[in-house]
């Protein structure tokens, strides 16, 4: 009887007091487990634009006579940017008037032959062909007026359009045109100049690949740099996501608009941002270096620290986790250096810790993930996480 209690208190050791294995002979690389700051981003570069650029031209084809603006000039709503040469105007206006000045005079005539027609007719002095004639030339003279005038008026408009005048409040950031130049608008509007309005506040256009537009969300916060100062580190936010998908070298990209604020003056339209899409952070939580949790223990190590496995994933991991993933330690294909950790899903973890010079396991928690650190949680089994646990991350040597 004495002897089967010893056997019994003797399982229960193995099993709920965590069984360790000895390590004496081998020597093993150690990373701490320290407090700190992470944060998950995802990468992208875009160009600086305005965020409302607005193209000024003409028009009316004709020669430019006078430019009063040049580039980064700024300029006010209403503000006179250039003169179109108006001697060709002025001349078509006068013919204008002229024409008008006729139609009427053919006009007042041929509604005096069309008033004494029609009580020649009434008393039938003269024929209906003859009445019908006149009738018809009295109308013919007050459409003749009617298109006289619109073309003293579209004269006119044009006279006004000769004077090109900026739309908006901005800077003049494009100048495509010279005094003298000949500039034709048959077929569309030539563009003279383009204002930015506003540069205190512009926009990135960045191209995000498919495979981290889902972590892109509305008013994230996002960082950049450019060359021009690359020392210095530039906010902004998320403004739009763009759904319309654009192909770069058999790649999806999605357009994301970044808001930036530039009251200092420091960005100009065209520089190329490199940016870092905040997706996640935490600050003053547990880290552990990445290379604890991608360490590969040797294939006679793992069948050493089984046992602990197996006790530690009970003690550890919910249910329906704790079941997949004892069932792999004994699948030969999951139960290798490489592939031992496999059935557990994304947000578990694990690592080998020295415990006063035993080897040890514990499962973890995993929040932020990034290249080099992860966020612990928590440890599974409830333990209480401290400061400058010895985390394994390699091998030294073989004694």
């Amino acid at each position: 009887m004495f002897i089967l209690l010893i056997l019994l208190l003797a399982v229960i050791a193995y099993f709920y007091l965590k069984p360790r294995i000895e390590a004496k002979n081998i020597e093993y690389t150690y990373t701490l487990i320290k407090k700190g700051d992470i944060e998950a981003t995802v990468s992208s570069t875009g160009t600086l634009e305005a965020i409302n650029t607005v193209d000024v031209g003409t028009q009316i084809s004709g020669t430019i006579a006078r430019i009063y603006v040049d580039f980064n000039d700024e300029v006010k709503a209403g503000q006179l940017l250039a003169e179109m040469d108006m001697s060709m105007l002025r001349t078509r206006l006068q013919s204008a008037k002229a024409d008008l000045a006729v139609s009427e005079a053919r006009l007042g005539q041929a509604e005096d032959q069309y008033e004494r027609n029609k009580l020649l007719f009434e008393k039938e002095v003269i024929s209906e062909q003859e009445f019908n004639n006149s009738k018809f030339s009295y109308q013919q003279a007050k459409s003749a007026r009617e298109a006289a005038r619109a073309s003293l008026i579209n004269t006119e408009v044009n006279i006004g359009f000769a004077k090109i005048t900026s739309p908006i409040n901005g800077v003049i950031i494009e100048k495509q045109v010279d005094e003298g130049q000949t500039v034709a608008a048959s077929f569309a509007t030539p563009t003279m100049f383009t204002i930015a309005e506003d540069l205190s506040k512009m926009q990135i256009l960045a191209d995000v690949d498919e495979s981290d537009i889902g972590y892109i969300k509305d008013s994230m916060q996002i960082r950049f740099t450019i060359q021009t100062y690359p020392e210095a580190t530039f906010n902004g936010k998320v403004s739009q996501i763009r759904l319309q998908p654009i192909e770069i070298n058999n790649v999806v990209h999605y357009k994301v608009v970044i808001a930036v604020d530039n009251q200092e003056g420091l960005l100009i339209p065209g520089m190329t941002a490199n940016i870092e899409f905040i997706t996640n952070r935490a600050k003053n939580v547990w880290l552990v270096n990445n290379s604890a949790l991608r360490f590969r223990p040797s294939q006679g190590m793992l069948e050493k620290i089984k046992p602990v496995l197996e006790v530690s994933a009970k003690n550890s991991l919910p249910d329906s986790i704790r079941v997949k993933f004892v069932e792999s330690l004994d699948n030969e294909e999951l139960f290798t250096p490489s592939n031992y950790k496999k059935a557990l899903p994304a947000r578990f973890d694990g690592f080998f810790y020295d415990d006063y010079g035993k080897l040890d396991f514990k499962f973890i928690e995993v929040g932020i993930k990034v290249g080099l650190q992860s966020e612990i949680k928590r440890f599974s089994d409830g333990s209480e996480i401290s400061e400058n646990m010895k985390v394994i991350n390699g091998i030294k040597s073989n004694k």
